[in-house]
């Protein structure tokens, strides 16, 4: 990669944390604590 990270892929239920939650966030950013490997 040559360059910063410009996009990021977000799954998440949005009754758990939906994109206005993010939105509201304070730095707009947030832990991802559901990943899973099978």
């Amino acid at each position: 990669m040559t360059g910063p990270r410009r996009y990021w892929l977000m799954k998440s239920e949005p009754e758990a944390f939906s994109i206005d939650d993010l939105a509201q966030a304070p730095t707009q950013t947030t832990n991802w604590d559901g990943v899973r490997n099978y």
